[in-house]
């Protein structure tokens, strides 16, 4: 791992450091990088997949995630219609 540049880091620092101690946090910064564990490759590739949406045997994403799609998009309408209502005079708080 190269490292990390000290403009890329420079707007989490606070204005007012000296260059000496953003060279040093810039240095410290690389010695934390290079020290980080990398995870084994088998858990990367395993995660890769999750993330991808497919699983190790090479199916798709479990059929839940078009079932919870469908009912947030579902009750998002009918919210969007008791708001209508509301808007209109009617339903469930209207005066």
């Amino acid at each position: 791992m190269s490292a990390p540049d000290p403009h890329r880091i420079r707007h989490d620092l606070p204005p007012d450091l000296e260059p000496a101690e953003v060279a040093r946090m810039v240095e410290v910064g690389g010695q934390l990088d290079a020290a980080r564990p990398l995870p084994a490759p088998g858990f990367r590739g395993e995660l890769r997949r999750r993330l991808a949406g497919t699983q190790a045997d090479g199916g798709v994403a479990p059929r839940r995630v078009r079932t919870f799609a469908l009912s947030y998009a579902l009750s998002g309408l009918l919210l969007l219609a008791v708001a209508a209502l509301g808007v209109a005079g009617g339903g469930p708080f209207a005066a």
